[in-house]
């Protein structure tokens, strides 16, 4: 997955559970910073995000009761 690949599912997520809109864009602020700060792979830290994302879905999901 590439940064505006992750941008676009962050969109996603957001259009799905607005409340967790700071967190969501501050992953995706950090991934972008380190692939252009850092000449980090793009890749690794566009999986990274991803998985925090996913993370922070899940828990909210739990704490809201509406995991499947």
């Amino acid at each position: 997955m590439r940064i505006y690949q992750l941008y676009t599912y962050c969109r996603e997520v957001i259009d799905k559970y607005p409340a967790l809109r700071d967190d969501v864009m501050r992953h995706f602020a950090l991934a972008e910073m380190e692939c252009e700060d850092d000449a980090s792979s793009e890749e690794h830290e566009v999986e990274l995000s991803l998985t925090d994302i996913n993370d922070l879905v899940a828990d909210y999901e739990m704490q809201m009761g509406l995991q499947k």
